[in-house]
């Protein structure tokens, strides 16, 4: 059976396929150059099917969800970018377990589909008296980015609470892994879960039908004062910049801050003198002016700590826009 063409798969979804789309509003840091096609699927049939596409027409595709934790070099992505802003609407959360006489203090299952808003997720656990999910308050982001990620705070992460998601891979289609299979870690996960070009559709977390849910929205709005008090809000950004690293006393904004860097900038981008885990766009900043302050924090810890901070925000892209490098499908 011959594979469709870039015409026939852009009439088969609801808002067809786009061409070299700018994705700097696309994420939170504000950066970032063009994709060569951009297409938002609107179920996970479409997804599907945008992705067998580009395995048919060996095309590199990248998954673009809330961009929350992502830095999109200048010469942009060379890939198919399917952007999921337009699933959650139609893909509802699914209990996987009877919670009928079910009584506070019992777990129930649910699958949450991965490209669910993390705070949407909270507000519904919280709406329906279900526990376990105030740790994520004020992450920002989709669920899916969460799990890979394993995003989380001091009061706990993604991985406390996932049994089980579901993935699509071009080798294996539609299956399932366990959160064993996963292999979370501190930020992270096992490197193969994703090698292959898998993508994760939902994920199955457990929560508690709450004792008391006034406790639960009391930590929530605990958290979102702490959070808010401490972290940089008002420019551009893409959360915390650098892991904090393991064996260690000090986080990284602790060690930047320690450096004398707090307000250092290149270009237009800055270290927030709030917290200095966190670059800011201050004034149209480029993706270079990042990774070069990246670098600059990176050398002065490593200097007067002796610890190599690992980067938790993901950098992908050209940094120059080749026409050589253009898709053609």
């Amino acid at each position: 059976m011959a594979s469709k063409s870039i015409s026939e798969l852009e009439a088969s979804l609801k808002r067809g396929v786009l061409k070299n789309i700018p994705l700097k509003s696309k994420v939170s840091f504000k950066i970032g150059g063009s994709a060569d096609y951009f297409s938002e699927p609107s179920n996970e049939k479409e997804l599907i099917s945008i992705l067998k596409f580009c395995c048919d027409h060996q095309a590199p595709y990248f998954l673009l969800g809330s961009g929350t934790n992502l830095l999109i070099r200048d010469g942009g992505l060379r890939s198919f970018v399917v952007h999921l802003s337009q699933l959650e609407v139609e893909n509802q959360i699914e209990f996987l377990s009877s919670v009928n006489n079910t009584k506070p203090g019992d777990t129930v299952l649910v699958r949450v589909p991965a490209f669910m808003l993390k705070a949407h997720l909270l507000e519904w656990s919280l709406r329906e008296g279900y526990e376990g999910l105030e740790f994520s308050s004020g992450i920002p982001g989709s669920v899916g980015g969460g799990i890979f990620m394993n995003a989380g705070t001091r009061w706990g992460a993604y991985s406390d609470i996932v049994e089980s998601a579901r993935f699509w891979s071009p080798a294996k289609g539609v299956y399932k892994l366990s959160a064993s299979e996963m292999g979370f870690k501190y930020r992270g996960h096992n490197e193969s879960v994703f090698g292959d070009g898998a993508v994760v559709l939902s994920v199955d977390i457990a929560l508690r039908l709450s004792l008391e849910i006034e406790k639960s929205h009391s930590l929530v709005s605990m958290i979102l004062s702490y959070r808010g008090t401490r972290q940089p809000l008002n420019f551009p950004n893409c959360g915390s910049v650098f892991k904090n690293p393991e064996n260690s006393k000090k986080g990284a904004g602790r060690m930047v801050e320690a450096c004398g860097l707090k307000g250092k900038r290149i270009g237009g981008a800055m270290l927030s003198d709030k917290h200095a885990n966190f670059i800011l766009n201050v004034d149209h900043a480029s993706a270079q002016d990042v990774e070069d302050l990246m670098a600059l924090t990176q050398q002065a810890v490593q200097d007067k700590f002796q610890v190599l901070l690992e980067p938790e925000v993901i950098v992908c892209g050209s940094k120059k826009r080749l026409e050589e490098e253009l898709l053609c499908l």
